[in-house]
């Protein structure tokens, strides 16, 4: 999927909030965003303090807080101030910048998906085709070289030689 897409989906100016800084785009749609799996019914959202104090207090009646992480949900829209009790800033390394909102990078993505693994198995799924899209990038000649070599390995109890001596 690409910003375009992107851009008749996410329709931020419908909360009628000036985001002091752009809300992170995380969950299915960052998914969806690597080309990993489609997203669900709702778009995830980090968002600054700043930010989750305005829509705190526009939104009253649509507070949520899951396991201490603060959130409000606007429509189709869960904004949360934090996930895992990582916050904005720490979310916000590596995001990738639009218009209106930013796009959380995929190594902090897989970090949020770890975190998640025990509560829905879902986030497990995602894990795994997040380990995907890293394999991937690996060096192919180096792959196919260790994928030649890897019998001799797997007869290794600890599968470790050092200089030539089985481990």
């Amino acid at each position: 999927m690409n910003n375009e897409m992107f851009n008749g989906i996410i329709k931020l100016e419908s909360m009628n909030i000036i985001f002091e800084n752009k809300p992170i785009l995380v969950g299915g749609m960052a998914m969806e965003y690597y080309g990993l799996r489609k997203h669900g019914d709702d778009l995830d959202f980090i968002v600054s303090n700043i930010d989750y104090i305005k829509l705190e207090n526009k939104y009253r009646n649509n507070r949520k807080d899951m396991w201490g992480d603060f959130g409000v949900r606007v429509n189709e829209y869960e904004m949360f101030r934090s996930m895992y009790k990582f916050d904005y800033p720490y979310f916000d390394r590596g995001s990738i910048e639009y218009d209106n909102y930013k796009v959380i990078s995929i190594d902090m993505l897989f970090r949020m998906k770890v975190f998640a693994m025990e509560s829905e198995e879902k986030h497990k799924n995602d894990v795994e085709l997040i380990k995907g899209y890293f394999m991937k990038q690996q060096n192919k000649i180096y792959q196919e070289y260790m994928e030649k070599n890897a019998e001799r390995y797997l007869k290794i109890e600890k599968g470790l030689i050092l200089n030539g001596d089985y481990y």
